[in-house]
Parts: C-alpha cells; sequence; structure tokens
C-alpha cells in the first residue's frame, strides 16, 4: 500500500514539475494596428496542436487564410500580412486553436497614416520577438538609424537601414537596449530586448 501511494505521489509531483515549466499561453496579435499597408500578425501556442489562422473583413468574407487545419508545434509565430490590395476598413483575424478554442483581434486598415504615426498614437512601437535568440523584427518601412547599447551602457551596434529583420546573432545572451531613430535623429522608440542562447 505504501508503494501504490508513494507511485502516485511521485506521478503528481512529476505533472505538477511539468505544469510549472510551461510557461507559454496561447496568445495573437497585430502591430502596427492601425496600419496602412501591412502588418505582422504574432501567435503563439502553448502546445502542438491543429491550427487556423485566417483573416476575414466585416461582412465575414474570407480574405486571407495563412493555416487551415494544420499542425504545428508549440511556439511563437509572425506572418507578414500584406494588404496592400484591400480596401481600407475594420477586418478580424481569427487564430483557431484545435476545435474548441479561437482568439480573435480587430485589425484596422488605414492607408492614409504611416507607421510613424501609428507608433506615435499608440505611445508604443514594439520590436519582436522578444526574448529572441537570432533576429528582430521592426515593423517601420523606411530607413531608420538603430543602435543597440549592452546593460553597462556601451553601445555594441550604430547602423542605418531600410531592412526590418535584423540580425542578433554575433549578440552573447543577455539583456540589451535598442533604440530606433529615423534619419532626421528623430527618436521613435527606446525598447530593452532579450536575447537567450
Amino acid at each position: 500500500m505504501k508503494k501504490i501511494h508513494y507511485l502516485l505521489l511521485l506521478t503528481l509531483f512529476a505533472f505538477g514539475i511539468k505544469a510549472s515549466f510551461s510557461q507559454t499561453v496561447d496568445s495573437l496579435s497585430v502591430f502596427p494596428n492601425p496600419f496602412a499597408i501591412s502588418t505582422t500578425i504574432h501567435f503563439e501556442i502553448a502546445q502542438t496542436d491543429t491550427i487556423s489562422l485566417v483573416v476575414f473583413n466585416v461582412l465575414g468574407e474570407l480574405k486571407s487564410t495563412y493555416f487551415k487545419d494544420t499542425i504545428l508545434t508549440s511556439g511563437s509565430y509572425n506572418i507578414n500580412w500584406l494588404a496592400e490590395s484591400l480596401p481600407d476598413g475594420l477586418y478580424f483575424v481569427r487564430l483557431g486553436i484545435g476545435s474548441t478554442k479561437s482568439i480573435i483581434k480587430k485589425a484596422i486598415k488605414d492607408g492614409s497614416i504611416s507607421s510613424i504615426e501609428v507608433a506615435k498614437a499608440n505611445n508604443k512601437f514594439l520590436v519582436f520577438p522578444n526574448p529572441t535568440n537570432d533576429y528582430i523584427e521592426i515593423p517601420l518601412e523606411g530607413n531608420k538609424t538603430i543602435t543597440i547599447i549592452d546593460n553597462k551602457g556601451k553601445l555594441l551596434k550604430s547602423f542605418s537601414t531600410d531592412q526590418n529583420i535584423i540580425s542578433l546573432l554575433d549578440l552573447a545572451a543577455g539583456q540589451y537596449f535598442i533604440t530606433i531613430f529615423l534619419n532626421e535623429n528623430e527618436k521613435i522608440t527606446s525598447q530593452v530586448i532579450l536575447k537567450s542562447e
């Protein structure tokens, strides 16, 4: 009888440890939002599951399908939604997880605004994925100046680019501060990024 109690306690303990280390939760975000031409759909899933990711308009008409009953492993995913050919208006991004769960986010397309205006209006500008182990994506079109400083204040990188994806492979694991300027030295954001192994 003691062995059965011991095995039962050991099994419950093992399940408890596994649950406590599972930090990821299912999530969905769209940034920038509102957007002019394109935006990034970012989602995370806590465990391997069957995924559907679609975009539809206010009339329920399907406009984009990225995944349809596709099995994806747990993790973080980014999709660049290029909506250049769609009219301005309200859209819905739906992430279906398994057969019972779905997350829906609104996305507003407004071709008259720039990504810089969106960042200022939201008073934030997110660089992602964060944490990361190899690259970051900056959802800002056009030329920009980027500086990366370590947590001791040492300037590690300073460069201008029109690229949206920036490699961090040459940086060691740790915490860094990234600042993004327009070429006219107008600061857009400063943000902490975490680089893992």
